[in-house]
């Protein structure tokens, strides 16, 4: 995904998140979950009942019980 953000924008970003906007956009998805789990102190969820393209989100953790629950 490509976009442009004006120079107020990445200073905005950087400012809050505590990075350089380069060294952010640079870094690998795991990376940047690792650095805002490090920072909050908290890992990154779903919100529940979050949907995406009125689906809902689901984790392999949500797919085992229901397939644990076909088992019964």
């Amino acid at each position: 995904m490509s976009c442009k953000l004006s120079s107020k924008a990445k200073e905005l970003l950087s400012k809050r998140i505590g990075l350089p906007y380069e060294k952010l956009i640079q870094m690998e998805d795991e990376e940047i979950e690792a650095y805002i789990e490090q920072k909050t102190g908290k890992k990154i969820t779903w919100p529940k009942g979050a949907k995406v393209e009125r689906r809902p989100i689901r984790t392999m953790e949500d797919i085992d019980k229901r397939i644990d629950e076909w088992d019964r």
